[in-house]
């Protein structure tokens, strides 16, 4: 047998990631360098508590949409004021 992975979707350019977010799985294509993101990290965090790594397909992000929007935006800006104290507006927490 040989260890080979997954070929990437054809419309994910190299150097990102399919990444599907909330109860609706919308996708998302995001640059791999995102997942060392400390913001990102905290969303990985919350995938492996409610995924437990026994989730099949590609990535997925358990939260709000509008809320992964803002953090992308928030990563984009590297913390231009979106996120005082590294913490996340109440009404964006993070389910």
């Amino acid at each position: 047998e040989s260890c080979t992975s997954p070929k990437p979707s054809p419309d994910v350019p190299k150097g990102y990631l399919a990444v599907s977010v909330g109860s609706e799985l919308r996708r998302f294509i995001i640059p791999t360098s995102y997942l060392t993101h400390p913001v990102f990290k905290i969303l990985l965090e919350k995938a492996e508590e409610e995924f437990r790594y026994n989730h099949n397909g590609g990535l997925t992000v358990p939260c709000e949409i509008e809320t992964f929007k803002y953090l992308l935006k928030c990563i984009e800006n590297h913390y231009k004021g979106c996120l005082v104290e590294n913490s996340v507006p109440k009404q964006l927490e993070i389910h």
